[in-house]
């Protein structure tokens, strides 16, 4: 017998959470359409697990006529397997478990994992695309030397002044910023027989400081004393604000239960907040940083996420 069943499905779930950890064990109802690729299959067989190992324990078993289907999963249950029936109690294969709290969703694209790094370009100044379509340069190092290039070796002199600020001679500038802002160097290099070269002229920006994130609860979530509870219609809204090179990436990782914490991924606004609360069954931890296009980086934002105790 063909093992293969084509399904017509709508998802209807009951779930709804007291803060951002799934009750996985509410009963819900599921909703579809199974349509025979054989003529003669008569039936539907559904097997309810509540774990994936079939050596710990006795399914729940159902029949259902070919059609459409409302599977009713009671609490507790997690997995749910299908197989047809023909004439004569002729009996397909089974189908791989199918996860009650994922079936009928969309698979969820991989995440992305996100390196954290500064900027390892060598250069000293570089280009970075402002909103409105222009060039904006930024300094890439904290110090910077004025460094004459000579063909000979004879001693020079340098006059320099910043931002129109009054002249000042050395050998060879050291300068240091650690102030963000808009800077104009100007610089002039004469030799020791009264030489000199053209006016340089250097026009750059500083960015020292990381983005700032505000995290908030849209639509707005029920507040009690210190507590904050959040439904399944509830989602993580992220702003990140900077001032400076630009926001670049917004990254998160999380700590489930007392397992290790994972590795930084790429948020995306639609999809990472639902895969957070789906992913962890016990206490949540979940960390938000953003960096901008320098590599400065924000120290995390954290949110600690409690699973109801319902002993209580």
């Amino acid at each position: 017998m063909s093992p293969l069943i084509r399904f017509r499905f709508c998802l209807f779930l009951s779930l709804f959470l007291f803060t951002n950890i799934p009750i996985f064990s509410e009963s819900k109802t599921i909703k579809f359409t199974l349509e025979p690729d054989r003529d003669d299959i008569i039936q539907y067989e559904f097997e309810l697990w509540k774990e994936s190992n079939f050596d710990l324990e006795i399914p729940f078993r159902v029949l259902s006529n070919p059609g459409k289907i409302q599977l009713f999963i009671p609490n507790g249950y997690e997995f749910f397997r299908i197989r047809a029936v023909a004439k004569r109690q002729v009996r397909g294969f089974w189908t791989d478990l199918y996860t009650v709290s994922s079936f009928g969703k969309p698979k969820q694209k991989e995440m992305t994992k996100v390196v954290s790094h500064k900027s390892n370009t060598t250069d000293v100044i570089i280009p970075i695309l402002t909103p409105e379509g222009n060039n904006r340069f930024f300094l890439t190092e904290n110090t910077i030397q004025v460094r004459p290039i000579l063909t000979l070796p004879v001693k020079t002199s340098v006059r320099y002044r910043l931002n129109g600020g009054p002249w000042k001679v050395t050998k060879e500038p050291e300068l240091s910023f650690s102030k963000d802002g808009d800077y104009k160097l100007e610089y002039q290099v004469t030799n020791e027989l009264g030489i000199s070269d053209s006016m340089q002229v250097w026009e750059f920006s500083v960015d020292n400081t990381a983005p700032n994130s505000e995290l908030y609860f849209a639509p707005q979530t029920h507040k009690n004393k210190n507590d904050q509870y959040i439904s399944s219609k509830t989602n993580l809204q992220i702003e990140s604000k900077d001032s400076g090179s630009g926001v670049d990436t917004i990254r998160f990782r999380t700590l489930c239960g007392a397992g290790p914490k994972t590795d930084w991924f790429l948020w995306d606004p639609k999809s990472s907040w639902t895969h957070l609360i789906n992913s962890c069954s016990q206490n949540l931890e979940v960390e938000i940083s953003a960096t901008d296009k320098l590599g400065n980086e924000e120290i995390p934002k954290k949110i600690q996420i409690q699973k109801p105790n319902y002993g209580n």
